[in-house]
């Protein structure tokens, strides 16, 4: 009793000091998260002009708060400004990484960030196209929102789907709806004007198009409170009619001077004179022209863009020069060289600046993954000896469960494939050649209807005797060399028998050493019958066909030789109904001999070509090259 009352009095004594302890502990925490957010802030200002410095901010941030649970919006904030620097430098892939990653990290109370997170995805989306993807980030957008601008923005979106998908009517409806439901600013009344104007331009009413672009650019307020990104549809829409509008000249004219370009930023000054310049010349008022290109040269500063300076400068170079004044006409030859050594310059700079940004986010991606292995050792180290066996011994007999499963599956899909195979290989052997048995039967029934009962009797118990070997031959894989040859002799004694008056042959049977080699059924009978049909059977005044043998040390090859009209002056005689016929004499060949090679390790090749290139009637020369081994 005495212990557990000394227990209780230690405990309210020690009770101070642990509450003053926590009290410190969150203190620190929330002195932290404070400097983490007056960092993100920081890197808010900076982002635009030193991309290189808010990367580096961010990056402290991301790795001081990296692993704290409790403060995961604070990732979700770091990577989302990372995906608006990839934005702004055009790396989209790289931004969409970003925004992706700012969602996993993000509070489920940070509303506002979410939107914003679904809007720039959306907006990433509309420049590659993808409409489909574009509407689901912007309907994410608008559920989960709880502030106007970022909803309207993400409305102002979708009607940017319509306008792209040609729905222009739609987006305009749409466009007006958003002026009754939203209380507008300038700038927001400014961005759906330029919309509708775009829109107006698809539909091709250039009236109402200039109404609506005068009024986006005439209700923008000072251009130092205008955002870069409130501005590009505003520019999109006056690039987009003054270069589609099917109107003259001067009414292009006429619309820009009602416009006041003096808001947006300094290059659009200079731009839009140097354009009513080039339209006073195209109309011939030269002196029209040259005033609009001093006025534009006049409104050149140091902010206006190296490339449209450059082009400027050019432009008034040639006028002066054609002038005759010439002084000028070198001062803007030498500002159009310093306007051209800055462009370069800028863009060597951008490019090294994107490398290092590129370079940093490696940086990032690098300690993001030392983090993670990090925090895998950790996790690793912490657990029990005992449960590591546990876990490994369970992971082996999964693994060797697996292995013996795919085994036996992979057995079992190799035999079923090499079953496939051998049944397929063997309809192809049972394919008697359709084409050969109707000729050969209307043969027959030419010979009875001329009353030749003797020839058609002899051709059909030759016939006969072939179908026989051919039925016995195509259920075996091999047969003898001499088997083969001997069929095929039967078979070029019928078809000489019907075109006795159309070809001689000689079949040279010089094998002696290979009698008993053993190839597969009717290999060389849809070349002769090839011959026969296509080669000689069109030949004035006769043709030879030649089947002979050669021996090589790993080959016996079979030549079939013909002096027939060859293949390109064959295909072209074939009649119409000769075209529609679809012959698997050669292709069945192709397919049994490709086959033949996969399944029995084999090496069998045919080879066709011209006999007599040079000639009218080129010839066809087979060579079939059977292994010996």
């Amino acid at each position: 009793m005495n212990i557990r009352i000394l227990c209780s009095l230690l405990f309210l004594l020690m009770l101070p000091i642990l509450l003053v302890g926590q009290k410190k502990s969150k203190f620190k925490s929330l002195q932290q998260k404070q400097s983490s957010q007056v960092l993100l802030k920081r890197a808010e200002e900076v982002k635009e002009k030193d991309p290189l410095d808010a990367i580096a901010i961010i990056e402290g941030v991301i790795s001081s708060e990296r692993g704290k649970k409790s403060r995961s919006n604070l990732l979700g904030q770091a990577y989302f400004l990372l995906g608006n620097i990839y934005e702004q430098i055009g790396q989209d892939e790289l931004a969409e990484q970003r925004y992706l990653a700012a969602i996993k990290f993000k509070s489920k109370k940070e509303d506002k960030l979410d939107a914003q997170i679904y809007y720039r995805l959306g907006i990433i989306d509309l420049q590659r196209r993808n409409e489909k993807g574009a509407l689901i980030n912007f309907n994410n957008c608008i559920q989960i929102s709880l502030i106007d601008d970022i909803t309207l923005k993400c409305e102002e979106g979708i009607a940017d789907i319509k306008i792209m998908m040609n729905d222009n009517d739609a987006a305009i409806a749409d466009l007006d709806s958003l002026k009754e439901k939203y209380d507008l600013d300038s700038i927001s009344l400014a961005r759906i004007e330029a919309r509708k104007s775009r829109a107006y331009t698809n539909l091709k009413d250039y009236d109402k198009a200039s109404s609506s672009l005068q009024k986006s650019y005439n209700t923008i307020p000072s251009k130092d409170k205008v955002k870069k990104e409130d501005i590009v549809q505003i520019e999109k829409a006056n690039e987009e009619f003054f270069s589609d509008a099917e109107i003259s000249n001067i009414s292009q004219i006429e619309i820009q001077n009602t416009i006041d370009y003096t808001n947006v930023n300094d290059d659009n000054l200079v731009r839009e004179n140097f354009r009513k310049s080039m339209l006073y010349e195209e109309d011939n008022m030269l002196e029209k022209a040259e005033e609009s290109l001093v006025e534009s040269k006049r409104n050149i500063t140091p902010n206006t863009t190296a490339d449209l300076a450059a082009e400027v400068y050019k432009k008034s170079y040639e006028t002066n020069l054609i002038k005759g004044r010439i002084s000028i006409a070198i001062d803007d030859l030498q500002n159009y060289i310093d306007s051209k050594e800055k462009e370069i310059s800028e863009l060597e700079n951008n490019l090294k600046e994107e490398i290092e940004i590129v370079k940093s986010q490696k940086k990032i991606d690098i300690a993001e993954k030392d983090f993670d292995l990090k925090q895998k050792d950790e996790i690793l180290l912490k657990n029990q000896i005992s449960t590591q066996r546990i876990i490994i011994g369970l992971l082996s007999l999964i693994l060797l469960a697996s292995i013996v499963f795919f085994y036996f599956l992979y057995k079992n899909i190799k035999a079923k494939r090499k079953a496939n195979q051998l049944l397929y290989l063997k309809s192809l052997r049972t394919q008697m050649n359709p084409h050969f048995i109707f000729n050969a039967l209307n043969s027959v029934n030419n010979f009875i209807s001329q009353n030749d009962e003797k020839a058609a009797n002899k051709f059909l118990a030759d016939f006969s005797h072939l179908i026989r070997r051919v039925l016995e031959y195509s259920q075996q894989d091999f047969i003898e060399i001499n088997d083969e040859i001997e069929l095929n002799e039967l078979y070029l004694k019928l078809e000489h028998f019907r075109f006795r008056d159309k070809f001689k042959y000689t079949f040279e049977n010089t094998i002696e050493n290979v009698m008993k080699l053993e190839v597969p059924p009717m290999l060389i009978q849809p070349f002769i019958e090839n011959a026969v049909w296509h080669g000689l059977r069109y030949k004035e005044g006769g043709g030879n066909l030649k089947i002979s043998f050669e021996e090589t040390k790993n080959h016996l090859v079979v030549l079939i030789e013909d002096n027939g009209i060859g293949r390109a002056k064959s295909k072209a005689l074939k009649t119409k109904n000769q075209k529609k016929y679809n012959s698997t004499g050669l292709d069945n060949v192709s397919k049994r001999i490709q086959l033949i090679n996969e399944i029995y390790g084999k090496n069998y090749e045919i080879m066709v070509s011209d006999l007599h290139p040079e000639q009218e009637d080129t010839g066809t020369l087979v060579k079939v090259k059977i292994p010996l081994v």
